[in-house]
């Protein structure tokens, strides 16, 4: 029998490998709580990218060179917006376009938002996944940057590209969507995502009961989000490592396996790296955690890790992991 999985995420990580661990489990044991610090409205539409990666990539839509959107999409409004003298900085693909407008629609009619999100995972077809929003209140992530100006998280990440130095980072800490509690609770293991630990994970966390349910969860994970031993990847990976080296200079840490362990450190039991970044498992071990290692970039690879630590803990396999 599969323990009932619980993976907190944000869009980009969690896209590449929730189809993998949806495979790797029984149906109906998998659910997963989006990030939606990054949620914003758009010329009055409302947008959840990470909720909709999410959806994407299950539904076998997701746009995987780009990191974000639908595959083969076009972006005539977007253009034509720009030609009305109203150029958009987010880009809001055609089919993409129709999601939002129906999202919205659905929020209107009184719909909560993970009512919304249950719906429109129906209409894709997804069926073995719970795909569940952190907060149904909007709870949008901003940046303070060293010249003083105050961005949604969104504006800092797509139109500045990520490229201002950040001086805070401030996330909402209001009420947990009730579905996230209840599945947070009936869970037989948490896992805590390869995504960002600042923009993606930690609104997750700090919505208000997040954090202390996740701590009593029999069995509790969390993958890396970075693979420093890999390189640079392509422009997408690059610009998402950016972000995160970013951010985590914000708040005085680095862009390393041994840091991101530390901010977990407390929270769950196991943590899980690059196989190229072994030479980091002595410094895990001394945070009291139990370092495993696999091929983080390879999603059937570290689902399977995920899963066998999910239902041995600590038995599962030694602190470097299979060869």
């Amino acid at each position: 029998m599969f323990p009932r999985i619980v993976l907190l995420t944000g869009g980009f990580g969690g896209a590449r490998l929730i189809p993998a661990l949806r495979d790797a489990v029984s149906p109906g044991q998998l659910s997963v709580i989006a990030n939606v610090g990054d949620d914003m409205t758009w010329f009055g539409l409302r947008v959840c990218p990470d909720v909709d990666s999410i959806l994407y990539s299950l539904a076998g839509l997701w746009n995987s060179q780009t990191g974000w959107g639908l595959r083969g999409e076009s972006f005539r409004v977007r253009d034509t917006v720009g030609a009305l003298d109203a150029p958009p900085w987010f880009n809001v693909g055609d089919q993409d376009l129709a999601f939002h407008l129906l999202r919205t629609d659905l929020l209107r009619s009184g719909l909560t938002l993970t009512e919304v999100t249950r719906e429109l995972a129906r209409r894709l077809g997804i069926q073995k996944v719970a795909v569940i929003p952190a907060s149904d209140q909007p709870s949008e992530t901003h940046v303070v940057l060293d010249d003083g100006r105050v961005l949604h998280f969104q504006e800092w990440y797509v139109k500045e590209e990520a490229r201002p130095s950040v001086k805070q980072v401030r996330v909402a800490r209001g009420p947990a969507s009730p579905a996230a509690l209840k599945a947070l609770r009936d869970s037989d293991a948490v896992i805590l995502g390869p995504s960002n630990p600042v923009s993606s994970i930690g609104p997750i966390l700090a919505l208000e009961g997040v954090s202390d349910v996740v701590k009593g969860a029999p069995c509790r994970i969390a993958a890396s989000p970075v693979a420093l031993g890999v390189g640079s990847g392509d422009a997408g990976v690059r610009h998402h490592a950016r972000a995160r080296q970013r951010l985590l200079s914000a708040q005085e840490d680095t862009d390393n396996p041994k840091d991101i362990a530390k901010r977990y450190s407390g929270l769950v039991e196991h943590f899980v790296l690059d196989r190229t970044d072994s030479e980091h498992v002595p410094e895990i071990e001394q945070l009291a955690l139990n370092p495993v290692t696999c091929n983080l970039l390879s999603p059937e690879e570290l689902a399977d890790t995920l899963v066998r630590l999910s239902m041995h803990g600590r038995s599962a396999q030694p602190a470097h992991g299979p060869g």
